[in-house]
């Protein structure tokens, strides 16, 4: 069987640089523009569910709101893992201070995976995503 495309989003609804999340049949999916050139990925992150298109898109990498993991747009490949919170030289309070510890411990052991993308082509001014 084929591949069925379906019609996402207008190009004229997202800008160069701009990612947006459109429903296609039950699944959310992030739209991304690198100079018109269109990518659909999921729209959970790799790493921890949060949501992509509240991230930034430079190029083809895409960096996660929430940790900031990085992915290629255009391959779903998973560049890099989330990056730590510096909480700079201020001395937690002691509670907090353990929960974060506690936070950054369980944080050690979950992998940053690569995230499912999807085919498009552009034909009469919209995005169409390969389902």
């Amino acid at each position: 069987m084929g591949e069925r495309y379906v019609s996402a989003i207008a190009i004229e609804d997202l800008a160069p640089g701009g990612m947006k999340v459109v429903q296609v049949e039950g699944r959310e999916i992030v739209v991304g523009n690198d100079g018109g050139r269109f990518y659909a990925v999921e729209r959970r992150c790799g790493h921890m569910n949060a949501p992509l298109e509240m991230g930034t898109l430079v190029g083809t990498v895409l960096t996660c709101p929430m940790h900031c993991a990085q992915f290629d747009i255009a391959t779903g490949e998973a560049l890099a893992g989330p990056v730590p919170h510096d909480p700079g030289n201020e001395p937690a309070p002691p509670k907090i201070g353990r929960l974060l510890a506690n936070v950054g411990m369980l944080m050690e052991h979950i992998q940053t995976q690569a995230i499912r993308t999807y085919a498009t082509k552009v034909d009469s001014g919209k995005v169409w995503i390969a389902l």
